[in-house]
């Protein structure tokens, strides 16, 4: 059972995957739908616009649009690229940040994978080696 602190009240909660408590989950969604059904009704407001309609904070609606649950029409200084600083219009990378860091994956995964089967083609000769050796003693 896996115990930590709500992000956003501090309260003691049992973690789930979500760094939020039950409480605080369903208290953010509200204020998605609060968000989104004012976004339907005024496509060009700014995140200032839409935190003062809707009476949510602007850091929780830039966390919305850092999670991908919203997205600007155009990129915008207020939610940049957590990587090179890129204005972007959602999620926490530019589309080159995350390029970049797909591609660094792939060769991170290619190199473990060579990396395990040569230890699965060594592994038998080092457990002869051992036991030979332990024979010998």
């Amino acid at each position: 059972m896996d115990i930590r602190n709500c992000k956003r009240c501090n309260r003691l909660f049992q973690y789930n995957g979500i760094k939020y408590c039950p409480k605080c989950v369903l208290e953010l969604d509200e204020m998605f739908i609060k968000v989104r059904d004012y976004l339907y009704e005024n496509k060009n407001a700014n995140i200032a616009e839409v935190s003062e309609a809707t009476g949510v904070e602007e850091k929780v609606i830039l966390e919305f649009l850092r999670d991908g649950r919203l997205e600007l029409r155009e990129p915008s200084l207020d939610l940049t690229c957590e990587r090179c600083d890129k204005p972007i219009t959602s999620g926490r990378m530019c589309k080159d940040c995350l390029a970049l860091f797909e591609r660094i994956m792939k060769k991170d995964i290619n190199e473990s994978a060579r990396t395990v089967e040569n230890l699965k083609r060594d592994a038998g000769r080092v457990h002869l080696v051992d036991y030979i050796r332990k024979k010998q003693d």
